[in-house]
């Protein structure tokens, strides 16, 4: 069953599963819903009433994540409290490391990302397209300064020159944007920007509605490129194979990949974009990081055959079932 804490997620979750979905505002109503013959709870963040649950002692807590990124969030020292965590590839767990967060090597399990698993690999670089469909992924400002890496006040020079190079842009922003009415604005001109243009030209730009009716796996599918801010959709896009730029909001220079690794084997724009047109090129037409991409994709998303990717997640989640039923199981039984 799914466990909900909020009221506001039970009508899409309850859309999305045919199991059962159970809201649990107090903890009284978590004591009725966790019965005994549970096994195991998975997380899928942070939030701090996951330790309402923690403390049912006889389930084995399993973190998820939402996704893989380099983002702070992902190398949060909450992680410790859990039994297991499940990461994409070896690099979440020297992200950690790199953090200063200790937390003992037996409760890291390697499980891929099995969300890519419908994601089109190009195995071939495909360089110098005359109209490339460029996918823009600005995030949000997050809830601490920490975590904001958004980009869209700087980002109407880089959709500019993606037009005057014939690009077609998709533009999908993350679901919080809203929430700061300064990055709803900014996202609000640029949208008019490629409405405009789609107008005047006839290349076919999504954005608005349109583009948040499409999954990510699909916007990585109808694109040759990707050009994101610090964030999870980063990690989903290395399994392509395919490019990626990811904005420097900090303006950190040489110490912003060594803290963000995966952008090393991507190009990365600085804050005030001067080096836009530099990046451009190398994106769509040169990508002399092809090659280092492949290296890359194993290790923040494991090495598992694309075949059959979702199933080293699935082997592991039913190792933790199985392992926790036979610990409950008495002697002899």
């Amino acid at each position: 069953m799914v466990v909900l804490r909020e009221p506001e997620f039970l009508a899409p979750i309850a859309a999305a599963t045919d199991a059962p979905v159970v809201y649990c505002p107090t903890l009284r109503a978590m004591d009725e819903a966790l019965v005994p013959s549970l096994r195991a709870a998975f997380y899928v963040n942070h939030g701090a009433k996951n330790s309402h649950c923690i403390r049912f002692t006889q389930l084995t807590h399993v973190q998820l994540h939402h996704g893989d990124s380099d983002k702070a969030p992902s190398a949060n020292p909450v992680s410790g409290i859990f039994d297991r965590i499940f990461v994409a590839g070896p690099a979440a767990i020297e992200r950690y490391a790199r953090a200063g967060v200790r937390i003992p090597a037996e409760k890291f399990v390697v499980v891929g990302r099995p969300q890519v698993e419908a994601i089109e690999v190009r195995r071939e670089p495909v360089r110098g397209l005359a109209h490339p469909t460029v996918l823009y992924t600005p995030t949000w400002t997050g809830h601490h300064a920490d975590a904001d890496y958004c980009s869209l006040p700087v980002a109407e020079k880089l959709l500019r020159r993606l037009l005057d190079r014939g690009a077609t842009v998709i533009l999908r922003a993350h679901p919080y944007t809203a929430q700061n009415p300064a990055s709803a604005r900014q996202l609000g001109r640029l949208t008019e920007l490629l409405v405009a243009d789609r107008a005047r030209t006839g290349r076919q730009h999504i954005v608005g509605a349109a583009a948040r009716e499409l999954s990510l796996t699909e916007c990585v599918n109808r694109s040759d490129a990707l050009v994101s801010d610090v964030s999870g959709v980063i990690s989903d896009y290395l399994y392509s194979g395919k490019p990626y730029a990811v904005t420097d909001m900090g303006d950190e220079g040489a110490r912003f990949t060594r803290r963000f690794p995966l952008a090393g084997a991507g190009y990365v724009l600085r804050r005030d974009m001067s080096n836009t047109d530099e990046v451009l090129t190398a994106l769509l037409d040169t990508d002399p990081a092809a090659e280092a991409r492949w290296a890359t994709r194993r290790h923040y998303l494991g090495d598992f055959p694309a075949e059959t990717y979702a199933e080293a997640f699935l082997t592991a989640a039913r190792r933790e079932l199985a392992a926790e039923r036979t610990l409950a199981t008495p002697a002899g039984v």
